[in-house]
């Protein structure tokens, strides 16, 4: 896939043959009809192709809700606008035209928890390292975050876990993650020094670079208080390899408490 987008870039700025063109669009196509994920790598390369092709396309001739349309069209449409009328699109030129309708939304059924190639498990502890339940936390409360990965099948990868907050907690200290070089977390079992760590307000995550002669079990943890009394979201926390997306881990959604 990456390929042919790189080929439709290549020929599309140099003017090259239009039938190589129309071949390499074929190719991508058959390929992202085939894959339920995209790397990052693979998503550059449609995005200039994309751009690449959109710059050819100047003879599109549409007719959009009544209106003629020259050119490429773009345009983003509220599900309430479309419930209310359907956008009708009419193709009014000689040639064929492909469209690519996405969708995006938050869905309104958490996903399960999930296991494709990566298991993650969240645990929560007091920094002496007993085991501690954030459903029921005290305004101020620190809990240790254990983030326990396990790789049944270790291989080469670039891996990256993202851990998203209760809107009610804060990471109270970024230097007391457990890397393997600190006193303060030596209790973690199987604690792995990412390569980066990233402390946000709404997130923790950290990027791993994996081997296939690897320990199949890796933990990295952080540390957040119990600042806002209130009820809320635990979200998931997800891990993915970067440039293989169909192998990753996410845990289940939850809720928290935090009283004063």
């Amino acid at each position: 896939m990456r390929d042919a987008a790189a080929l439709v870039t290549l020929a599309s700025e140099a003017g090259g043959p239009r039938q190589t063109i129309v071949n390499a669009v074929q190719r991508i196509e058959q390929a992202r009809a085939q894959a339920s994920y995209t790397s990052t790598q693979e998503n550059a390369w449609m995005v200039l192709a994309a751009r690449a092709i959109a710059r050819d396309a100047g003879g599109v001739a549409l007719d959009v809700a009544g209106q003629a349309q020259r050119g490429p069209l773009f345009r983003n449409v509220r599900a309430s606008e479309v419930a209310q009328q359907p956008l009708k699109i009419t193709n009014t030129g000689g040639g064929s035209v492909q469209a690519v309708v996405s969708v995006s939304g938050a869905p309104v059924t958490p996903e399960p928890p999930a296991e494709k190639g990566f298991k993650i498990e969240r645990l929560y502890h007091t920094l002496d390292g007993d085991e501690s339940d954030p459903k029921k936390a005290k305004q101020n409360q620190r809990f240790v975050v254990v983030l326990k990965i396990t790789e049944p099948t270790p291989q080469f990868g670039r891996v990256l876990i993202a851990d998203y907050l209760p809107a009610g907690f804060e990471i109270d200290n970024p230097r007391l993650v457990s890397s393997g070089d600190t006193g303060t977390l030596s209790w973690i079992a199987d604690a792995k020094a990412p390569v980066h760590a990233e402390f946000r307000d709404d997130r923790f995550s950290a990027a791993f670079e994996r081997k296939a002669k690897d320990a199949p079990v890796f933990s990295v943890a952080y540390v957040v208080r119990a600042v806002s009394p209130g009820r809320y979201v635990l979200p998931q926390a997800h891990v993915e390899d970067m440039y293989r997306p169909d192998r990753f881990g996410r845990t289940e959604t939850g809720t928290i408490e935090i009283t004063r």
